[in-house]
Parts: structure tokens; sequence; C-alpha cells
């Protein structure tokens, strides 16, 4: 016997060698038992259909490919061979290896080992050989018959005990000559891993128990049918099959998963079948495993039938004028596809693909059509969602030839929550990326869904031919179906309301301290109003505003106006202002906007702006409070750590406004201005820092406070669209400029111009 070997139980009794006994982990009241109930493999009998003649077997390391790495030794999670068990029961295990040479010619060096749940090693390593004894499957009929132990005719098996304190997720491991590194190929002819529990009578078989993410199989010909019927689990609790119908792969593998042939794109993208090479040149992985792949229906105990899912909540909610979310709730996790169609049938349709979680979901939508048009308010658009789930994507691997295409079953649930039957999945594929399209016995594609004909009828769906011929960049063909398909229907007239939170900080140096307005839609409770404000240093502003006022003249906006008193001294603090609106009507819209300002010797009536002109650029500023400040250096830059002072401004007093010349700009592509304050025994503080540009001057509009008038240069017969808004947004004058000087007749206080693209705020004394 060689080292490792394993001794079987013999119709219920222990056998032993030598003087002790080789049954791994076996519980002593488990020995003594004799009773053996009428069992089958799990391994060869399901790839092979139960029929020698036909062809289906396990492979590691296919043409010494590193990629394929399918149950060797420390393999990703995802190539892993699992046995799922639970405390007490036992693994039966049996093979036959031979050498990649179509001979049969038996392979002696490859080891197998068995790790628990936690990855240790509880039995092996082990030599497969055909003088091993017990482990060693002589023949096709005792793969398919199972362990002897269990079954008259079956082969001799080597057993495992799960510990009373075991269970869980076992995985099997492969080497040739023991050596993780060897990338050598080799085939299990046959093989089988039996799970058996005792019943408190007899040993009772749990099939449904082995499983993969990543099988890999071949037929050891071209031309040799596969025939096996494979189980998925998917993530929803649904169990659908995949019978392959006569398939003529050679080598190939198998996996499953919710997104299709790559794992990077959009998800249209993903699904559609591509060579490996592309995949991998795009950063993607190809047929990333995902779902667990079953011989069999997988074990109801640990693989419980799932409900379908349905829609509990579907509608487009805007946001703003420009923003929306489409929402969807859904009882469980699945994939929807929203279609919006437009009236117009100039405007293309837009389409969203998303997986979604269970409960609510927002799809974002930035309010265009497929062409990336904007979408005026008030039209109408007809809004469909189709509702997936027990979503299941196939990617193959370098397969052939597929004669008679795929037969696809839902296995469980079969019934909706209401007792309805769920309809037979259908069959999608898109083999457009793939350069030879008359291999696509089918067509390249198919959206719509192909229903197979019930057995033994062919042609069943997805068939192709002459593929899998580059080994070094094989195909990777994928096809996907789903369980339960939902299609809600309903008009949506866009909202024009615009709803959103406007905010500034008035004065951040007041007597009373830091002045604060912000705006709001009207439909936004307050209560749904939340704001944060901290200061740098700390501890310098209270957090609760000592005067709070709300005004809601406006129908359309609420103004709150804060202050916030001065704990300490805030010369020099920088305050951050948060403000924070969410909608109770649209709940998963909602809009934040923050603000910081220093804390100055001076209170800003119009921060540091500028303007170019022919020759010059001014800068312009102004103030409400000026505490012990000397003066202003006007200081310029080009790249933003070059500042030069310019001139010297004396103060002469708030409120009254600033005008200063720059008449020698130098040639640059900009220019950057701030304002250096300067207070005796202080360090400088600085204004905020403007950039100007010498191609404004193409169409500048400004306004001069003190003459109250527009000052417009634009190339001459251009005319500008000026606006002014009040802080309330809105809109008090507006008029259609050419160059020159034009008179502004507006009452004093604060306002908004807004000229093309350009944007100011300006006051008038």
């Amino acid at each position: 016997m060689p080292k490792g070997a394993f001794l079987p139980l013999s119709l219920g009794l222990l056998q032993r060698t030598g003087s002790f006994a080789r049954i791994y982990g076996m519980p002593r009241w488990i020995a003594a038992i004799g009773m053996v109930l009428a069992l089958r493999a799990e391994g060869s009998r399901e790839l092979l259909a139960g029929n020698c003649a036909n062809f289906g077997h396990i492979q590691i390391w296919d043409n010494n490919d590193p990629l394929r790495n399918f149950a060797t030794y420390n393999c990703p999670e995802y190539a892993r061979l699992y046995i799922r068990v639970a405390p007490g029961e036992r693994i039966y295990m049996g093979f036959h290896v031979v050498l990649n040479n179509n001979s049969n010619t038996i392979a002696t060096d490859v080891y197998f080992r068995l790790k628990d749940p936690n990855g240790n090693v509880v039995m092996g390593p082990i030599q497969i050989t055909n003088t091993m004894g017990a482990g060693w499957i002589g023949n096709c009929n005792q793969a398919i018959t199972g362990p002897a132990q269990l079954f008259s005719g079956g082969y001799n098996a080597v057993v495992y005990n799960v510990p009373l304190t075991g269970g869980g997720n076992y995985w099997i491991e492969f080497a040739v000559n023991n050596n993780p590194n060897a990338i050598q190929s080799r085939i299990f002819r046959w093989f089988d891993i039996t799970v058996a529990r005792w019943n408190g009578a007899a040993w009772v078989e749990r099939r449904g128990r082995v499983w993969s993410r990543k099988w890999d199989f071949t037929t050891r010909g071209a031309n040799s049918n596969f025939v096996a019927r494979l189980y998925t689990y998917s993530p929803d609790s649904v169990v659908t099959s995949f019978d392959f119908n006569g398939m003529q792969p050679w080598g190939f593998e198998v996996s499953c998963n919710s997104f299709g042939a790559s794992t990077v794109g959009t998800p249209q993208q993903r699904r559609r079948s591509d060579y490996r090479q592309n995949i991998l040149n795009a950063g993607g992985v190809p047929a990333a495993p995902e779902y667990p792949v079953f011989l069999n229906d997988p074990d109801p105990e640990f693989y419980p039938t799932g409900i379908v899912a349905s829609v509990d909540s579907f509608s487009v909610i805007p946001c703003t004028e420009s923003s929306y979310c489409l929402y969807v709730s859904l009882s469980k996790p699945g994939q929807v596809s929203v279609t919006l169609n437009f009236t117009n049938p100039n405007r293309p349709s837009r389409t969203f693909i998303q997986n979604l979680n269970a409960g609510p979901n927002c799809i974002p939508w930035d309010g265009t059509d497929g062409a990336g048009n904007p979408v005026p308010n008030g039209t109408v658009v007809n809004a469909v969602l189709d509702f997936f789930t027990g979503l299941t994507h196939l990617p193959l691997v370098d397969v052939e030839n597929h004669p008679n295409g795929f037969r696809v079953q839902l296995v469980r649930p079969t019934t909706r929550p209401n007792g309805s039957p769920i309809p037979p999945p259908m069959v999608y594929w898109d083999d457009g990326l793939l350069n030879d399209p008359g291999n696509s016995l089918d067509g390249v594609q198919n959206l719509t869904g192909c229903a197979p004909p019930p057995p033994p009828n062919n042609p069943a769906c997805h068939r192709w031919q002459n593929r899998g011929t580059n080994n070094l960049n094989p195909e990777v063909i994928n096809t996907w179906w789903y369980t339960n398909t939902e299609q809600h229907t309903f008009v949506l007239n866009i909202d024009p309301d615009k709803w959103r939170v406007f905010s500034e900080i008035v004065n951040c140096g007041g007597p009373n301290g830091v002045e604060v307005h912000f705006w709001f839609w009207h439909e936004i409770p307050f209560s749904s109003v939340s704001w944060n404000i901290v200061t740098n240093p700390p501890g310098l502003l209270s957090p609760t505003a000592s005067d709070t006022v709300l005004d809601t003249s406006d129908p359309n906006w609420t103004h709150v106006w804060l202050t916030f008193p001065y704990t300490g001294s805030a010369n020099g603090a920088t305050i951050t202002f948060t403000v924070n609106a969410v909608s109770q009507k649209y709940p998963y819209c909602q809009d934040e906007v923050t603000l910081s300002c220093t804390v100055l010797p001076v209170v800003w009536a119009q921060e540091l702006r500028g303007a170019v002109y022919p020759g010059y650029n001014l800068l312009e500023w102004a103030t409400t409070v000026e505490s012990g400040l000397s003066g202003f250096w006007v200081e310029r830059g080009v790249t933003g750590t070059d500042f030069v002072p310019v001139r010297f401004v004396p103060v002469h007093g708030a409120g009254l406004p600033y005008q200063v010349r720059d008449e020698t700009p130098p040639a640059a592509p900009r220019w950057l201005y701030r304002l250096r304050m300067e207070e005796p025994g202080v360090a400088p503080y600085y204004s905020r820092t403007i950039e100007l540009l010498p191609q404004a001057l193409q169409a500048q509009v400004q306004v001069d406070p003190t003459e109250r008038t527009l000052i417009v240069q634009a190339p001459a017969g251009e005319k500008v669209q000026v606006a002014v808004y009040n802080l309330l947004g809105q809109l008090v004058w507006q008029a259609e400029v050419e160059t020159g000087s034009i008179p502004l007749s507006l009452p004093a206080g604060a306002y908004v111009l807004r000229a093309g693209t350009q944007g100011q705020r300006f006051f008038l004394p």
C-alpha cells in the first residue's frame, strides 16, 4: 500500500491493515454500523449521463495552460472543487487518472489532498495509482455504480469521516508529483465523490453536494459529444439546469455569473461573446466565475428554494431640471432594464440596464435622450421597466462545436408567490464581436429570446460550429437566461419643478458673528434641512444660531437667514458651512452645498473681482467693515506661486468701493490677482484669488456700482444677453446690449449678474 493511502469500510465493518484502522475522524459509534442503502455516485455518472459510451471528464492544466488551474494545489477560491458536508457525514472518493494522449495511459504521478473549511489539510497528500487499493476506480461501470462499501459492483473508495464538530465546504486539490508548481495536463478518466449521512438505520446518499465555480472538462476529441446536465444556484436562490445536448467542445471551462463574458464595460458590453485576449486587454476577467455550479440539483438543506422577486414600486423622480432618479423598489435583488421612449420620433430612446439590490434603488438619469440631447420639461415619456430574476450567464471558453444548442430548465422554484406557474426560461446570446458570423448557426444575436423545444426535439438554442481552434486566444462564448420577467409601463410627464438648495455666507466677520443665507424649494419642509458650521481653529463660533429668520413669502423658495455668534477671537479663523436638503416627496433626491470663508479684519460688501480692458486690467472691491487696517496691497501672479505687489491702496473707509488699474500686465495666458491686507503688528491676510483671461475681452460685462452702469465690451456688432436677479432668484432687469455704458436703474441692494456663461454678484450702494 502506498504511503498515505486510506482503507475503505466494507459492508459497514472497519477493515484493518496491520494493527491500526485507516479511517480518519470516524466516531466509534459509526464503526459498528453495517446497514447500507443503495447509493449512487456523484461525478462521472453525471458527466457521462449514466452511459459509458458517452464522453465527459474533468481535467487539470489543459494544454499546460497556467490559467486552467481547476482543483489544483492552492488554486484560487473560484477554481476549487468543493464538497458540502454536515457534521458526522462521510465522503467517499475514487479516481482514475490518465495522460493527455488519448491512449488511456495511466498516470501515477498525481496526488490529492482534502482540506477543511479553514484550509487545514485533513487528508493526504495521497498518490493516485492503480495499485493504491482504496481510492482507485478500475472501470467506468464502477464509477457510475459508486462506492463498493455502499453498493455492490462499485469501486473501493477512500473514506473521510467528517468530525462531529466539523461541517461546511471542504475542498479537494490535485498536483502532479505533489508539486504545486508543476503545470502538466492530466485527465481524470473517471472520478466519484459521494457524500452520505447516517439516518439511524443506514447510510443515505446526499446528492447536490459537489460543486465548483469553475469546472474544467474535456471530451477528449473534437467530435465527441458532451451530454451532461449541470445545475447552478443564483444569489436569489433560483436553481436552473442547462443541458449541453451533444455539444462538441473537446477541452473547455464552465462557469456561471451575473454579468457575462467579461467583468468590464456596461451590462450590454459585458454580456457579449468575445475573444479571451480582447477581454484581458480591456482589463477584464474572461468568464469570471461567480455562481456555484453543481453536478446535481443542489441539496435544499444547504441551498434552499427561493421566492421569485417582484417589483414593489417604479417611478421617475425629478431631482432637478436636468437630473432624475429612476426609482425602482424590488422585493429581492435582480437585474432591470429601463427604457425611456419619447413621443417625438426624432428623439431616440434611452435604455439603462443595472443590477439592483432588494428594497429601494435609484438609477441616475441626466435628462438626455439616446443621442445625448436634453429632454425639455413637459415632454411625455413612456417609461418601460423589465425586471429579470434568476439571471444566469453561461460564458464558455474554448468550445469548438455546438450542433444542437442548449436546453435550459427552471428547477426551482416553479411558481410565483401567487401560485401561478413561471414560464420556461428564454435563451439569449450576442456573438456580434466574433469575426466568424457564418459559424453562428442560429444568427449572431438573439436579444428577444429563444424558447428551446421539448426534448428530444432539436435544434435547441444558440448553436455554432468551427470555433475553439486557437488555444492561445480562444473564444469566450456567452449564453444567458432569466427565470422570471416582469414588465411595467406608465406614461410620465416630466415634472418641471426645480428643487435645489442655494447658500451663501453673506457676512464672514460682522460684529454679531457670521451670517449665512440659504434657499431651498418650497416643497421641502424645514425639518428636512440640516446644516453644520465649524471653525479652524475650533471653538470660535457657536454651533447654534443665535438668530434664525424663516422667510416663506416667495411661492417657490424658502429663505433661511442664520446668525452664528462668536465665542472667541475669530480673526484668521476659517469657517466652513454645510447645508443639506432632502425632499420628503422625492426622498432619493438631495442637494448639498458647502461654503467656507476666512474671518478677516474686513467684511466684504463686494469681494475682489476684475475685468480685462484694452491696455489695462481693472480690479474692484468694497467693504462694510475695516477693522485696524492700514491698507491693501494688490498682488499679481501667473502661476499661483509668483505673486508680486502691483500697488498699495490706503484704506479710505468702509462703504466706498475701491478701484485699481493694473496698467502693465505682462503678456501671459492668464493673470491671477489677490489682495494682501496690512494690519500693524499682525500677520498679513489674503483675499480670494481671481483669474483674468486675455480672451475675456471678446465680450465682457462689468458693473460700475458708483455710476450705476453696466460696462460692456464686445466685438463690433455683437449683442450680449444680460440679466440681473435679486438674491431670491427673481429676474429684476434684462436687456440685449452692445459695447458701451448702459444705465442700470435698480434700488440699492445685492444682485447677481448673468451674461452668457459669466456670472457675478454685485452690490449697489
